[in-house]
């Protein structure tokens, strides 16, 4: 977190007003106040801030005061101002990395609600939150001002909040922490019976746990499309996710969401295209794929038909490759069509193995059954410091790719996995 700096020109005593000065304290501003260097505020916005009057009588303290105030709000990385031809200027330097405000729980008004209402009852917000100074502060008295009004007693905090784990912040969110908002009941609009039998446990997710407006709606939302996708049906989306008035208790609010559904058509397989391989044949994915001309085109089933590719891949000693699949959708016919792919990347070979956990009667064994051939000793790199349970996970891809190359090496595993 970086701390703001406020620069007060050393020589402002001898430079401000000199004409004007009434006493060692006392000086009486120019009729001209002006601040650059920051175009996001108003000249008025800003006077109004730091309680400035032009041409009345002040002190050299309350300039540095009305400095230090805006140095305060965390909005300006640098704030100096100086006595010239064209009157007090105050240049202000816009604080980097500023981030929006994101209102996660107040349920009695829309972001676009709150952003008007605190653009009238904070001073110099603008939607945007510095990381430090006391914005943050004064937004959540605001926020708990506006709770007060609606009869309800409110503590509210703001947090630093990223969209993805372990990345940085990417808005600053204000949310009522206590008492707690909860999702009372959820209900799906425009599903068809079918389909509704298959929202349980998106409901029992959802209900009596904590409501937060960007994290509620999109597990709902992340849930339901699975649920559609693994039917076939490509198209559903959730159009909308309302909720109810507010329902307060004594230690909870409490809120009835409904989320509306367009389903429209599930969609079938019209073809499956693989190239074939030297490692997986046309006629070998056909056999075991999970997906076949007519079938419902689930999303589920087609993981599990990539997945035999990567897994053949692994098998191979391919252990980075990528297997996808580039879809073509027939929206009249409801058919779609899927091309897959597979990008192979290096081909790993063994660098060094060195078994732990053998008993002295083991490793003597171990390494009788050790000779010193290329293939084992390339063996012998990949599976270095390979823990026992893992390498009795790993051994069963290994031997038959040995196998077929170095069967010393096939020879030795077995032997490994005996021993194991």
């Amino acid at each position: 977190m970086r701390l703001l700096k406020v620069f007060l020109p050393s020589t402002l005593l001898s430079l401000l007003f000199c004409s004007t000065i009434l006493s060692a304290q006392s000086i009486v501003l120019p009729k001209s106040i002006s601040f650059s260097g920051d175009p996001t505020y108003s000249q008025t916005e800003l006077l109004t801030f730091t309680g400035l009057k032009p041409g009345a009588s002040s002190t050299i303290a309350e300039v540095q005061a009305a400095a230090q105030k805006l140095n305060d709000t965390g909005l300006f990385s640098d704030i100096h101002f100086e006595s010239n031809a064209h009157g007090l200027v105050f240049s202000l330097k816009p604080m980097p990395n500023m981030l929006p405000a994101r209102f996660t729980n107040f349920v009695w008004w829309t972001p676009d609600e709150l952003n008007t209402a605190l653009k009238f009852r904070v001073p110099l917000y603008e939607g945007s939150i510095p990381q430090a100074g006391n914005m943050q502060d004064t937004v959540c008295a605001a926020l708990k001002a506006m709770l007060a009004e609606k009869g309800v007693t409110a503590t509210v905090v703001a947090l630093a909040s990223s969209d993805q784990p372990n990345s940085p912040p990417t808005a600053v969110s204000f949310a009522i922490d206590s008492p707690e908002i909860h999702v009372r009941t959820l209900t799906f609009a425009s599903a068809s019976p079918a389909m509704q039998t298959k929202f349980e446990k998106v409901v029992k997710d959802a209900t009596s746990q904590p409501y937060d407006q960007f994290a509620t709606n999109s597990a709902i939302d992340s849930q339901v499309r699975n649920i559609y996708r693994n039917e076939g049906y490509l198209d559903a989306v959730i159009t909308t996710i309302t909720h109810s008035a507010p329902q307060i208790s004594n230690d909870a609010i409490n809120l009835d969401l409904t989320a509306t559904i367009n389903e429209g058509e599930p969609y079938r397989i019209s073809q499956l295209t693989w190239p074939g391989s030297e490692i997986v044949s046309t006629d070998d994915l056909n056999k075991k794929s999970k997906l076949h001309p007519e079938e419902l085109a689930s999303e589920i089933a087609l993981k599990q038909t990539l997945q035999i590719l990567y897994r053949a891949y692994y098998a191979k000693g391919f252990q980075d490759a990528k297997v996808q699949a580039s879809s073509t959708k027939d929206a009249a016919t409801h058919h779609v069509a899927y091309t897959i792919r597979v990008i192979p990347g290096e081909q790993y070979r063994l660098h060094a193995i060195n078994v732990v956990g053998l008993t002295d009667q083991q490793r003597k064994d171990f390494d009788a059954a050790w000779p010193h051939r290329p293939a084992t000793q390339r063996l012998r790199r990949r599976l270095a410091h390979e823990p026992r349970r893992l390498l009795r996970r790993r051994l069963p891809s290994i031997l038959p790719y040995e196998k077929q190359r170095h069967p010393v090496s096939t020879r030795l595993l077995r032997h490994l996995q005996s021993l194991l």
